[in-house]
């Protein structure tokens, strides 16, 4: 039976607590939500580049520092407490853009992006990193869509 399929059920987590199967930081996952949702908690130096998901849409949500979220030829200064709503099939990256770390909740619809990071940090070599990608639907580009 998939995740899919399995009705969700409520769940608590208490801080410093993550969903079964990963760490901390991920706090619902495919086989917590039915499939329908994915948030990660990251606290990262850094950002995600230029990619196009096909499948999902993703979320960000800044709970402290400032990130640099670029969508075509748009930058958006996305500060504490700002909400960024990136569409499938529209390329993105981003990036820190405070001195100090951010916190930053990271969301798909419908659930993958946990599976997704998993496997593609996992994987050796960029070949690999290719394969996963394709898997989950995600292009990676050289840079800007022009």
């Amino acid at each position: 039976m998939s995740a899919a399929s399995i009705p969700p059920k409520p769940y608590l987590l208490l801080p410093g607590e993550g969903v079964a199967g990963f760490d901390a930081s991920v706090k619902a996952k495919k086989g917590s939500t039915g499939g329908l949702f994915t948030l990660i908690e990251s606290h990262t130096r850094g950002g995600a580049p230029w990619h196009v998901h096909s499948r999902e849409d993703e979320y960000l949500y800044v709970v402290s520092g400032v990130l640099a979220v670029s969508v075509g030829k748009e930058v958006f200064r996305a500060e504490q407490g700002s909400f960024v709503f990136l569409p499938r099939g529209v390329a993105h990256a981003w990036d820190l853009a405070s001195p100090e770390k951010a916190t930053v909740l990271m969301m798909t619809v419908p659930a993958m992006l946990e599976e997704f990071l998993r496997e593609f940090h996992a994987a050796s070599g960029k070949e690999a990193r290719d394969a996963v990608s394709a898997k989950y639907g995600i292009q990676f580009l050289s840079g800007p869509p022009s």
